[in-house]
């Protein structure tokens, strides 16, 4: 009778085989839905971020090239141009590529003096901002939001001066 209970109670536990594969599929459970939950808020602030550094850049860029940059904002992409020899031409080298925002990210902007728009993309429907090397640029607020209704804002004054918030949707 001995015998039967001791071996009761050997066997009462989980090994650690068995354990181990819990945890394993706990783990990867975990992982899946990790993927799933919905980070568009941070990537939105990213994207903003993004745009405010590359702006800042430009007009640095401007400054101190002597050369004069300007920024195209369409539905879901921005890129830079170089005024070369009276003409504003898209560059195309790094860090200066084609962004394209993600499918639920929108961006618009409004721009102060839009009369000094001369460029081609103008024709285009599309919004131009320009860096002087002056330090001056378009007076602009360019807002990025997303289908959550979170948005950024980001203002520039005569000066260059640029700044990014978030609004209170």
């Amino acid at each position: 009778m001995k015998q039967v209970h001791r071996k009761q109670l050997i066997q009462s536990g989980f090994s650690l085989m068995e354990l181990m594969i819990v945890v394993l599929i706990i783990g990867i459970s975990a992982s899946m839905a990790m993927l799933y939950i919905d980070n568009s808020d941070e990537r939105l602030k990213t994207e903003a971020q993004r745009l405010l550094a590359m702006a800042q850049f430009a007009r640095d860029e401007a400054i101190i090239t002597g050369e004069s940059l300007g920024l195209v904002i369409s539905n879901q992409q921005y890129y830079f141009t170089r005024l070369d020899k009276q003409e504003w031409v898209q560059i195309k080298q790094k860090p200066y590529r084609l962004f394209e925002l993600s499918h639920d990210m929108r961006i618009r902007s409004l721009i102060a003096n839009q009369q000094l728009n001369n460029s081609p993309q103008s024709q285009e429907k599309n919004d131009f901002i320009y860096f002087l090397p002056t330090g001056e640029s378009s007076e602009f607020q360019i807002w990025i939001s997303n289908d959550n209704d979170s948005e950024y804002v980001i203002i520039s004054s005569l000066m260059g001066e640029l700044s990014l918030k978030k609004t209170d949707s």
